[in-house]
């Protein structure tokens, strides 16, 4: 009789949150100006980022909505990390009714439009740190074959956001190379975005997801250039939200 409780319990218990959490650090090519990006994949076409650099200090978190087939961002939304660890949301990006074009909404989600700037399918915000791309890994990475996007980015100029499209980023087709011990990948990136300047992008071979960046144009005005690297990866919401409280925790004055 035990054995069967035992066995109906060990059913009628929920299988484990496997969904992944991304922990990778961006810096200049240096190593310099460190920061954590951490990606959390909630689900199908749901994605969350957080973004910090000391603990205590102002933080962000973004989160992204995408078409669950091609991975299209259907609005990302940029906010703050609060002391509760929620999202305070002030910036709101969309593709303008109609397509070709991409609009920032500021303060309120139904604002007017502030910006915009025209785009040619497919696209990725490079300051959100190639997250949507992680969260969906293109069809072309499985099937090892190359690929392009335009690169709109958002700065931040005397506090107010501007938006612009840095032009298409080419990806040639990739050779396979072992890349911090895992088979990967490397993709060389050129193009218009990059003017005559090149970088490289390393994918898992298995999975197609971002293992590291070396790019020579920053995404954010403070930094000289782009290296993002893959550090870690953790699975659930539980280590999604230790990892937002603990940024605030045992801070003496937690303040956004």
């Amino acid at each position: 009789m035990l054995s069967l409780i035992l066995a109906a319990a060990i059913a009628a218990a929920p299988p484990p949150d496997a969904r992944p959490v991304y922990h990778y650090e961006r810096t200049n090519s240096d190593g310099t100006m460190g920061e954590d990006v951490v990606v959390f994949v909630e689900g199908e076409g749901r994605l969350s980022v957080m973004k910090a650099r000391d603990r205590c200090t102002p933080a962000a978190y973004v989160t992204g909505r995408l078409d669950p087939d091609t991975g299209a961002p259907i609005e990302l939304v940029g906010g703050r990390l609060t002391p509760q660890a929620e999202q305070a949301p002030f910036l709101w990006l969309r593709p303008v009714e109609g397509g070709g074009r991409i609009a920032i909404h500021e303060g309120t989600a139904d604002a007017p439009p502030s910006a915009a700037v025209a785009v040619d399918s497919p696209w990725h915000i490079y300051d959100f740190d190639f997250a949507d791309l992680i969260a969906h890994p293109l069809a072309e990475i499985a099937k090892r074959a190359p690929f392009s996007f335009d690169l709109p980015l958002i700065l931040m100029a005397d506090g107010k956001p501007t938006l612009s499209n840095r032009g298409r980023l080419e990806l040639s087709r990739p050779v396979e190379v072992v890349r911090a011990g895992r088979r990967a990948l490397r993709y060389r990136a050129a193009g218009p975005a990059f003017g005559d300047a090149k970088g490289y992008m390393w994918f898992d071979a298995r999975s197609g997801v971002l293992v590291e960046a070396k790019l020579p144009l920053p995404n954010h005005s403070e930094y000289r250039d782009f290296h993002l690297t893959l550090v870690r990866t953790t699975r659930g919401a539980a280590s999604w939200h230790a990892r937002l409280a603990e940024h605030w925790q045992g801070c003496p004055t937690a303040t956004e």
